[in-house]
């Protein structure tokens, strides 16, 4: 049954018709196409699921709503689940070309309906890596927003290519990252660990979540890596938010 303690942030947020109506449709029908306003296109949840979690976290509290002196150009979505971050930042900048990846083919099926309909938006199915490898999924049967990854090789049934964000920029001719957003459950250790001397000078501004009680050694490979650049560092919405001072 839906918590109508939710229904106040609702009309708070989106107010009060299409607040009213956004909670109906999200948290008692579980309608599988949301229409919010002042978007576009229908934004698309799976019932039963995490999804309308996430939901709450992008749309209700803004955790992505963070300050920036200047819109963003390109914007990496690392982690991106089922779009919902990634088509709030392309409402937010509309400019900006923006990469999604996501490794997890169930969660990419609909960060692909949501990403596909918007210009200039490239959803990738895949996960960010210290280098180009291979992986797979941890634990299939962890929450659709929690799933981890690990080192596997090719011939291992469930691998996948991951891509390190070096070989990222070099594909598609980014010549700077203006907004990296990492969610990445952990991987974050790994991706910090080596192979950041490239992408890092050229990365302007960082919002992550480290994930150390998914898996230890992430803020500490994380604040090894940072600490050899000019970095200011500061707390939104519980995430770390980094300002790349030589890219100001």
């Amino acid at each position: 049954m839906a918590s109508l303690a939710l229904l106040p942030r609702y009309i708070i947020s989106l107010g009060l018709w299409s607040g009213c109506k956004t909670f109906l449709k999200v948290e008692v029908l579980q309608s599988a196409s949301i229409y919010l306003a002042g978007y576009k296109f229908p934004i698309h949840l799976r019932p039963g699921t995490t999804d309308r979690q996430v939901f709450r976290e992008v749309f209700l509290f803004k955790e992505y709503n963070f300050p920036l002196s200047q819109n963003p150009s390109v914007i990496v979505d690392a982690g991106a689940n089922i779009g919902l971050a990634t088509v709030f930042f392309k409402i937010r900048f509309p400019d900006a070309s923006i990469y999604a990846v996501e490794p997890d083919s169930k969660n990419f099926s609909v960060l692909a309906q949501n990403a596909n309909v918007y210009a200039n938006t490239h959803p990738i199915q895949s996960a960010l890596w210290r280098n180009d490898s291979y992986l797979r999924i941890k634990d299939k049967n962890e929450h659709a927003w929690a799933f981890q990854v690990e080192e596997c090789t090719a011939a291992n049934a469930d691998s996948f290519s991951a891509i390190s964000i070096e070989t990222l920029i070099k594909k598609n001719g980014i010549s700077q990252i203006d907004l990296l957003k990492l969610d990445i459950e952990g991987a974050e250790k790994d991706l910090f660990a080596s192979n950041y001397e490239y992408w890092l000078p050229k990365t302007k501004v960082i919002i992550i979540e480290l994930h150390d009680w998914m898996k230890e050694g992430c803020s500490r490979e994380f604040f090894k890596a940072i600490v050899n650049y000019r970095f200011r560092v500061s707390i939104y919405a519980g995430m770390l938010l980094l300002h790349n001072i030589d890219l100001d």
